[in-house]
């Protein structure tokens, strides 16, 4: 069940007649949140313009949204009952609740994105942040608590937020990645020189045996005993002969 201004204002015009509140002291502004159109992609008056502080302000927006909700959630349920729904669900806005909790993680992931990529700290920058998107609803909540519950079921938490963490964790997450190729390589161990290849064989001698008649018996014989015989000079002449 999505939450809706005009089912709230309806909810406003059906509530039973209550006293009426008394005039503040002039230095005492009403306790009111401050409302914004829901599916608005402006920045809402009050928070951070740069990227970062801005999701960081919807994200505490956002949390404190659903603290509230856990609040008034005795409330939502009465009004349901009191004045039905279409939707019909055990627990009142329960869809809504799962996705805003996803959306969440999705403005903590762009954040962590940015504080990762920046050259210069940023996370005391988006604390500051956060605390503010939370007091939005410090003035909702110091009323009762059946009024708190009707600024909850108003609140919307603005287009641009979505919208604004997209391009904020694609923005970071580019830039991590130019820092990686740009930091210094390590230069890796140079490999030792491969050993000089052993010359070719020198050329065999017609003469000189080969390795395969030294291997086998009978051919070694045949030239040892043809090498010994041409080499061999002729015994010389006995003197008794003369």
């Amino acid at each position: 069940m999505a939450k809706a201004a005009l089912f709230a204002l309806a909810l406003f015009a059906a509530a039973p007649a209550q006293a009426a509140p008394q005039t503040p002291a002039p230095d005492q502004a009403p306790a009111t949140i401050a409302i914004q159109e829901q599916g608005s992609d402006e920045v809402p008056p009050g928070a951070p313009t740069d990227d970062y502080g801005f999701v960081a302000w919807c994200y505490g927006a956002l949390d404190e949204s659903l603290s509230v909700y856990d609040v008034v959630l005795p409330d939502l349920k009465d009004i349901d009952a009191r004045f039905g729904s279409p939707v019909k669900e055990a627990t009142p806005y329960a869809d809504d609740i799962v996705d805003e909790h996803k959306a969440l993680k999705r403005f903590a992931a762009a954040m962590e994105a940015a504080e990762r990529a920046s050259p210069q700290p940023i996370a005391e920058h988006g604390v500051a942040a956060i605390n503010l998107g939370r007091s939005i609803w410090d003035p909702a909540k110091a009323q009762p608590r059946r009024q708190l519950a009707h600024a909850w079921l108003m609140w919307g938490l603005p287009n641009r937020c979505e919208s604004t963490a997209k391009t904020l964790k694609a923005r970071a997450t580019l830039l991590g990645q130019a820092m990686a190729i740009g930091a210094p390589k390590v230069e890796a161990p140079e490999h030792p020189a491969a050993p000089p290849a052993p010359p070719p064989p020198a050329a065999t001698s017609p003469d000189a045996p080969t390795i395969d008649s030294l291997l086998d018996p009978d051919a070694g014989a045949s030239t040892a005993k043809t090498k010994v015989k041409g080499d061999t000079a002729k015994p010389a002449q006995s003197g008794a002969g003369n």
